[in-house]
């Protein structure tokens, strides 16, 4: 989003939208331009849409896109129910997370596989709830989610919304174009919002982000408001509609950095929804967060509909960049570790892909892609890059960065048979099949896995080194691999999936795994407490063992952790976990 000072000379945020715009040859163009292999469109249709283009659209027209359509339902989730790997941890269920990387335009919009590998991913879905495709300059103003990525969130239980965007008049904004936009009929109907929700429907996601940002006349502001409200009434259940804090209800934009009585009614105006929730900018402080949690309550909203934006920019001033202030999300709670004062919005997460410095750039450079994984890992799972450490109790003391996951608990899609995951991310520098390689660099956000849903978390007295190894895969680009960095003292456990997978009769189990030495197993912990141990044959190429879980019928299995026995065991590489209702001869 565009801040109260913008600097041209940033990468993110949407002065570099717009700047993209304008220095790239043919980004204006309307018409759809063949895409290539390893060019994913930036501001064309199917993905982006102008106002005019927005009201010509229609689904059997040349500016939509059958590819485009998600067919992936969005899968039911649960919470984990547990204290989760860190017993101290002082969690807030209630809060939820919003995933707005900056750009998604510029690095996500293909519909085909892209033979290159060093293309944008993320992982870490259990600890999101919407991803938001932040996008959009000042001629194109409707950006549509691309597909795989639909398809991927879906099947993680995450929603995904779109953003009708009007930039600031500093960058092309002009009131011409949100007037075209907000065209009104005699019946108080938005044609505007009645095709947002059209093609919402159309193509499969979930809502929109609305983000205007263009200093308007009062007349047209108190439009803005009513347009808001007659799409939140209309959008079917399940929909969401989100506002971003910045246009007040005279039309001027003045961002508030906190609900407060000058944008109250953009949310809640008197018995009236107006949006579904509310992204709140970054300059906020905790005792303008309470005081906006408690005007929501009386107003009748729930405290959490609030999106308390931070701002991950490692080169942004003022704001909760990465990794540079550590105290925000304490700050944002009661107490530093008591409840949330509202749900989560982070801004420019992408700061691992393209940032540089110590982030590396692993856009330009695809040898960068450990400091990729890292900086996405160290958001969630804090400066040790371990979930089962870091509460925010502690880290009140220490002053270190405790990470996402010391506030959001793991929420999980896993609840059915089959279960299977390669722990495929979506990309590799190789294609793997059956553990043989045919072929080369590739990405592909539809194929991913699904991945652990603590990423990562060990026995804190374990010095163990995990991620994802990409020049091992038994399927797809990667495996799971997990490095003792010293002789372990101890028993140790790796948990990996929140599940609630039910056990029958036929029900079978399958590890495929390299593990050049023994002492690795995997466990299933029972919902009724309960475990079971699955030893992993000692092998130094890929081999697959499994079992039948017949004697554990009418159990449900909570969580699936691999199990490390002490000593000094080898590096592991799991390719491959199956739970199926069916049971193969044990191997």
């Amino acid at each position: 989003m565009a801040r109260a000072r913008i600097r041209a000379t940033l990468w993110g945020g949407t002065a570099f939208a717009v700047a993209l715009a304008l220095a790239l040859p043919g980004c204006a163009a309307f018409a759809r331009a063949p895409q290539s292999a390893d060019a994913p469109l930036a501001l064309s249709p199917p993905f982006a849409l102008g106002v005019e283009q927005l009201f010509a659209w229609k689904a059997a027209g040349p500016l939509a896109d059958a590819r485009n359509v998600s067919r992936v339902p969005l899968a039911s989730r649960m919470l984990d129910p547990g204290p989760g790997p860190d017993p101290a941890a002082r969690l807030d269920p209630r809060v939820r997370v919003l995933f707005a990387p900056d750009g998604m335009n510029n690095f996500a919009n293909y519909l085909v596989p892209q033979r290159r590998f060093n293309l944008y991913t993320f992982t870490h879905w259990a600890q999101i709830d919407v991803l938001s495709w932040f996008a959009g300059a000042a001629e194109h103003n409707v950006m549509i989610p691309a597909r795989p990525w639909v398809d991927t969130a879906h099947r993680n239980g995450v929603k995904v919304i779109g953003t009708a965007f009007f930039a600031p008049r500093a960058w092309g904004g002009s009131a011409k174009t949100l007037k075209a936009f907000l065209r009104e009929d005699g019946e108080g109907r938005f044609p505007a919002a009645d095709r947002l929700v059209e093609i919402a429907r159309h193509y499969g996601f979930d809502g929109w982000l609305i983000n205007q940002e263009t200093d308007v006349s009062p007349e047209l502001g108190g439009c803005m408001a009513r347009f808001m409200a007659y799409l939140t009434r209309i959008a079917p259940p399940g929909m969401e509609i989100h506002w971003y804090d910045a246009m007040l209800p005279d039309g001027r934009v003045q961002w508030q950095n906190a609900y407060d009585p000058r944008n109250a009614a953009l949310l809640q105006d008197g018995a009236t929804r107006v949006a579904d929730a509310m992204f709140l900018n970054y300059q906020w402080t905790p005792a303008g967060l309470r005081a906006g949690a408690a005007l929501a309550e009386a107003r009748g909203r729930d405290r959490y509909a609030l999106f308390i934006g931070a701002d991950l920019w490692p080169a942004r001033d003022n704001a909760q960049r990465a990794f540079g202030n550590k105290s925000w999300l304490r700050d944002l709670r009661e107490q530093g570790d008591g409840p949330a004062l509202g749900s989560v919005a982070l801004f420019a997460p992408n700061f691992n892909f393209n940032a540089g410095g110590e982030f590396g750039d692993f856009r330009a450079d695809p040898r960068d892609v450990k400091h990729f994984y890292d900086g996405e890992t160290r958001l969630f799972a804090g400066d040790d890059r371990n979930m089962a450490t870091g509460n925010s109790t502690e880290a009140m003391r220490t002053g270190a960065w405790e990470g996402l996951a010391a506030l959001v608990p793991a929420r999980s899609a896993i609840a059915k048979l089959p279960f299977e995951t390669s722990f495929n991310t979506g990309h590799g520098l190789i294609n793997a099949r059956d553990g043989g390689v045919v072929g080369g660099p590739w990405h592909d956000m539809a194929r991913q896995d699904p991945l652990p849903s603590w990423q990562f978390a060990h026995s804190p007295a374990a010095r163990l080194e995990i991620g994802y190894d990409f020049r091992r895969a038994w399927q797809g680009g990667s495996s799971l691999r997990v490095l003792p960095a010293a002789a372990l003292h101890a028993p140790a456990e790796v948990p990996l999936f929140l599940t609630n997978l039910s056990i029958g009769a036929r029900t079978g189990l399958s590890v495929t795994a390299i593990a050049p030495s023994p002492g690795y197993a995997l466990r299933l912990t029972m919902a009724d407490g309960s475990e079971s141990l699955h030893p992993l044959a000692a092998t130094g190429a890929w081999r697959e063992r499994r079992w039948c879980l017949g004697p554990l019928a009418g159990k449900a299995i909570r969580r699936i952790s691999l199990m490390i026995e002490r000593g000094y065991p080898k590096p592991l590489n799991l390719g491959k976990i199956a739970i199926q209702g069916r049971c193969s001869p044990a191997g």
